[in-house]
């Protein structure tokens, strides 16, 4: 993202205050299946149709999935054979080509937050839109862990989407 303000918050004199822009060309979307995250996505899309940009769908393998008794992950998880994670990426990939949106998708293996953080970097993105809660985070009452941490460890900005 890139935005350009003339002065400092601290010397700022509101005569100098200029044009300030505001560019968005990548946005990178975490995406587990959950309803907090096709909100995200929903944001992320329309941000992207809004401003010509490209979405970056990822999920994030943490093998958690593997380690599930098969009732568990049937009971839970499964949608249209595919596991309900997976389902995210599907979702975005309708949403962006019914909006003309130019979508890329990844999985990533790794702790969540971390990898997150880091496919963002490495893709040069300008803005992560992520949901306030994932599969996990129904269980906390404030702001999701995954999301929280994501907030406070990345470099590039994040919009937190709060899920009905």
């Amino acid at each position: 993202m890139k935005v350009s303000i003339k002065g400092a918050a601290e010397d700022i004199n509101l005569g100098d205050i200029g044009e300030m822009t505001f560019e968005i060309e990548r946005i990178l979307v975490p995406t587990d299946g959950s309803a907090p995250s096709v909100a995200a996505t929903e944001y992320a899309v329309m941000m992207a149709k809004t401003f010509g940009a490209t979405i970056k769908a990822v999920f994030v393998d943490t093998g958690e999935a593997a380690l599930s008794l098969p009732e568990e992950v049937i009971a839970e998880d499964v949608f249209e054979g595919d596991l309900h994670p997976m389902r995210g990426i599907a979702v975005a990939q309708a949403m962006c080509q019914s909006n003309g949106v130019t979508c890329e998708t990844e999985v990533a293996k790794g702790g969540v937050a971390k990898r997150i953080v880091h496919v963002a970097e490495d893709w040069d993105a300008d803005l992560i839109v992520i949901g306030d809660t994932g599969r996990t985070g129904l269980k906390r009452i404030a702001l999701g862990s995954v999301a929280e941490t994501v907030v406070k460890g990345s470099p590039i900005p994040v919009l937190v989407v709060k899920a009905d």
